[in-house]
């Protein structure tokens, strides 16, 4: 197990967790709807929770992460954010937006998922993470005909 690889490998799905905890949070303050609303902030939770799991699981590893997020999710949260409170804006776009970070998350674990080097007690961590956020798009599809 190369540990170096492996510490930006698990930075990496820290930091899309970070920028979508952060993202539903900001994106839960600033909507009207209450099922949007609470569904992000549950997300936000759930998020928070992948957070403390993978530091747990790296902690043990004797590596340690940074938990600032990222530029790129920083810009993401005040875009989503601002889009909340546009009045121009729809219930349907702050939705959208959200499965694309879910999306961009998907494809971050996938490419960690795929490393034959991952230890199999992460594998299995980051694989009930990887379904819970497949659940979030499903969830985020199902509210988005609500709103539509």
């Amino acid at each position: 197990m190369d540990k170096k690889k492996l510490a930006e490998d698990m930075q990496k799905i820290l930091d899309i967790c970070k920028d979508g905890a952060e993202g539903y949070e900001k994106a839960a303050e600033k909507i009207e709807y209450n099922d949007l609303k609470t569904l992000f902030l549950r997300l936000s939770q759930q998020r928070k929770l992948f957070i403390e799991q993978i530091k747990d699981e790296v902690l043990k590893l004797g590596i340690e992460l940074n938990t600032d997020g990222t530029i790129k999710g920083f810009f993401h949260r005040a875009w989503l954010g601002a889009k909340a409170t546009l009045g121009t804006t729809t219930n349907e776009n702050v939705i959208e937006e959200s499965m694309n970070g879910e999306q961009a998350a998907i494809e971050t674990y996938n490419k960690v998922l795929t490393d034959p080097a991952l230890p199999s007690y992460l594998h299995e961590t980051l694989a009930e993470q990887h379904f819970f956020i497949k659940t979030a798009i499903k969830q985020l599809s199902d509210i988005k005909k609500e709103v539509a």
